[in-house]
């Protein structure tokens, strides 16, 4: 059964990828490279033409993918009885990919009419859900008596799934009909909350309204996962941040003109979702495995390589910064910069960052050694990399971050990248944080320099605005972190780093908190006139704002509020401070 299930896993993934190659064949106009079906041009190999021979490798995909599923029925059913409950979902899934293809012969053969385009896409969501089901079954996630909370869970489960069906077919009718640029500008359409009829104009505003629909079924699913299956949470908040990340693609697609790649993208992710989403019904339906008493393998060696210099750039820190870095873009360029530009920008920047932290874990590998929270984590202290390999990858990293960012952008954000690193670096890590407690206030200027490398790429130049945005991400950064170092007070003691609760006490860390909010929040409202930033933005930063100071007054009064809780609220109101700036772009500047 372990054989079988590592084969549908395999299959699942070959699906996923013939969707996306899918969508591909479709927004680049292959889909009628071929116009006949089953064969292409009377032939069984195609001339060589870059479309037609597009259009031909998704048939013979997809017959591979038919051939497999043919295959893992024969296997299923000679796995005997234990394998009963694999066997609906195994001839549903067969059932499912022969009328597919029956839908792709006529779809071709119908000139690529709209209704049949997103019935073909609708099956294949069926036909991916039902490989998905046969996958988890033979797992092992068998149906199971619930209790009521569980099946309330199940219940949001089976309400996203409905909802993100219908905005993917949507989605799809807009595509098939042209609509994907009928609303060029986001998040209103064509400047108005309720756009003027027009063609295209309906449908595309209706993807948007679902879309919102979808948001709210996946926060409410989130919130039902943290309370009634904790052991799936997990899977909610992956279904719930890919969307968060589908969201900026669907933007990137009115960007960038609706490229194919981004289109492709789009689609890839809305399928990855739906798989997800899927796997979570599953899932929800049957009680918690018990643990195997079985010895774990050991992940290759080439992949948990992979994960260790993946975890030397320290992601989670870089996600923020490039939120930053984008909603500045979009600030400088007053509306809508270049999607290639942004992309550039974002990728030379996650490569500085990631430089920048890989460094910090050589520079801090004896204290990381000494500190719980990293002497595992952190792969340079915990011995599975050496110093100096670490160095020549982010040597490698940092001259890729130059380089993109001076050949799609300009010197200017190059330079200004560079910088960041070395004061990171050189500043905070090696000299700062090892001699004053007031390491993270002169420090903080590292994190602070995304913004300045954002309006660099836009408008080549750094303007007083930039170094407002600059001086509001300074001024966060430490109640922010001091926030983290209270909860982490005595890693810092016993790794001998001079922290703000290490040497002063909790009591004075509440108030330097408190004070550096209010600095903060005072600071984001001169972006009004500096930036030309409108009401949308002011009263996002005032509620907040309000919300900020509040939390940090709190824990200086002793009302009940964590540090934790502080710590988690400043990481919302800093991406939601900038998102607010982006809104305000799109929808009071136009």
């Amino acid at each position: 059964m372990a054989r079988l299930h590592r084969f549908l896993g395999l299959l699942v993934v070959l699906t996923l990828a013939l969707v996306v190659l899918g969508g591909v064949v479709r927004t680049t106009g292959a889909g009628d490279a071929c116009p006949d079906w089953p064969l292409c041009h009377g032939r069984l190999i195609p001339p060589a033409e870059p479309l037609v021979l597009l259009e031909w490798c998704h048939r013979v995909v997809a017959a591979l993918v038919g051939g497999l599923v043919l295959a893992g029925l024969v296997w299923t059913v000679r796995l005997g009885r234990p394998a009963e409950p694999l066997r609906a979902p195994a001839a549903a899934a067969l059932g499912l990919v022969v009328v597919q293809a029956l839908l792709g012969g006529a779809t071709v053969l119908s000139g690529l009419r709209p209704w049949l385009v997103v019935l073909h896409l609708g099956t294949a969501l069926l036909f991916l859900a039902a490989l998905v089901v046969w996958w988890q079954r033979a797992a092992g996630f068998r149906p199971a008596a619930l209790t009521g909370p569980q099946r309330a869970f199940r219940g949001a489960v089976l309400a996203s799934l409905l909802s993100l069906y219908g905005l993917v077919l949507l989605g799809g009718h807009v595509g098939s009909s042209g609509a994907g640029l009928a609303c060029p500008d986001w998040p209103l359409c064509r400047g108005e909350v309720f756009p003027p009829p027009g063609p295209g104009v309906l449908e595309h505003f209706a993807h948007r309204l679902w879309a919102v629909l979808v948001a709210g079924f996946l926060g409410w699913l989130v919130v039902r996962a943290r309370r009634d299956r904790p052991d799936l949470r997990g899977l909610a908040h992956l279904a719930a941040g890919a969307y968060g990340v589908q969201i900026l693609v669907g933007w990137l697609n009115l960007l960038s003109g609706l490229h194919p790649a981004v289109v492709s993208a789009h689609l890839g992710l809305a399928a990855f979702i739906w798989t997800v989403l899927v796997g979570l019904f599953v899932r929800s339906a049957a009680r918690p495995l018990p643990a195997p008493q079985v010895r774990s393998t050991p992940a290759p060696a080439w992949q948990a390589a992979v994960l260790d210099y993946l975890a030397l750039t320290k992601p989670r820190i870089v996600v923020l910064l490039l939120v930053t870095t984008a909603c500045t873009m979009v600030v400088a360029a007053r509306g809508r910069p270049s999607a290639w530009l942004v992309l550039a920008t974002l990728a030379g920047g996650a490569l500085a960052a990631g430089a920048a932290n890989a460094l910090n874990c050589v520079l801090d590998r004896d204290v990381d050694a000494v500190m719980h929270r990293t002497r595992q984590r952190r792969p340079v202290a915990a011995g599975r990399i050496p110093p100096w390999k670490a160095v020549a990858f982010a040597a490698a990293l940092a001259a890729s971050s130059f380089w993109v960012l001076q050949t799609a952008a300009n010197a200017l954000a190059a330079w200004l990248a560079m910088a960041g690193l070395v004061f990171y670096v050189a500043v905070y890590t090696a000299w700062l944080k090892r001699t004053t407690p007031q390491n993270i206030v002169i420090g903080g200027a590292a994190g602070a320099v995304p913004p300045l490398v954002g309006w660099a790429a836009v408008t080549g130049d750094v303007g007083w605005a930039a170094w407002l945005l600059f001086a509001v991400v300074f001024l966060w950064t430490p109640p922010h972190f001091w926030a983290l170092s209270l909860n982490l007070k005595e890693d810092y003691a016993r790794a001998r780093i001079p922290m703000l609760p290490v040497v002063c006490g909790e009591v004075e860390t509440h108030r330097q908190i408190f004070l550096y909010t209010v600095a903060t929040v005072a600071a984001t409202f001169l972006l009004v006139p500096a930036a030309g930033l409108g009401w949308l933005y002011a009263a996002g930063a005032g509620l907040l704002g309000v919300e900020f100071v509040r939390r940090a007054w709190w824990l200086w009064r002793g009302r009940g509020q964590t540090a934790w809780a502080l710590y988690r609220y400043s990481l919302a109101y800093l991406a939601l401070l900038f998102a607010s700036m982006v809104a305000d772009r799109f929808v009071v500047s136009g």
